[in-house]
């Protein structure tokens, strides 16, 4: 593969120990693509869930500052609900604020199920094992993604098609043309791992980095 930097020969995949970090890439995923339709209500969010002082919140704390976002949201919602163009930034403020609100309150349940690890098992199911003998290679170079087995035909996709890329401990989630990939950092054969979120970041618009 000419001009190439970076390749991943893939090896198989462990399924149950990936779910954790494949849900929570997707979630990620989820942020990223919200934050670049909605930027302003994300702002509005953040400011939110900024912590005055620098200082770190306690559980009890934390709820009790979700409950009042909840009822602020609640009240500042309702009445504009009946005037929604005469009252548009307090009706935004207060989907917000109910939305920081119930978040809090859903972040702070011990033993929470992420919404997510349906998703993740799936996307994990259809990763097929190798069959035997067969290399798979992914490639990255200036030009975008190269990808196939080595006996076969490789097709070229270039970064334009591409829309978000996570990290998680193991592993790297791309997200082009509609489709997910996975890969693991384990199979990076050519090139380093700093140089790869290097490549990433500049040809990417949406990327998260641990």
């Amino acid at each position: 593969m000419p001009n190439t930097h970076f390749v991943f020969t893939v090896t198989p995949y462990d399924r149950e120990q990936l779910l954790p970090q494949v849900s929570h890439a997707l979630e990620q995923r989820t942020e990223l693509v919200s934050r670049q339709k909605y930027p302003g209500l994300w702002r509005l969010t953040d400011s939110f869930r900024k912590n005055p002082g620098g200082s770190t919140r306690s559980p009890l704390r934390t709820r009790m500052m979700s409950i009042v976002w909840l009822v602020l949201g609640i009240f500042l919602l309702v009445p504009s609900l009946m005037a929604p163009r005469e009252l548009m930034v307090p009706l935004l403020v207060g989907a917000v604020a109910i939305a920081a609100g119930a978040g809090g309150l859903w972040r702070g349940r011990k033993n929470r199920k992420n919404p997510f690890d349906k998703s993740a098992a799936i996307l994990l199911s259809r990763l097929k094992s190798l069959p035997e003998g067969e290399e798979i290679q992914v490639a990255f170079s200036a030009d975008g993604m190269t990808m196939g087995a080595s006996d076969q035909s490789t097709r070229t996709i270039p970064w334009d098609q591409f829309t978000c890329a996570v990290e998680t401990p193991d592993t790297i989630l791309l997200v082009y043309e509609h489709q997910v990939l996975l890969l693991q950092k384990k199979d990076l054969t050519l090139g380093t791992q700093q140089n790869f979120r290097m490549l990433l970041s500049s040809c990417i618009p949406a990327c998260r980095f641990l």
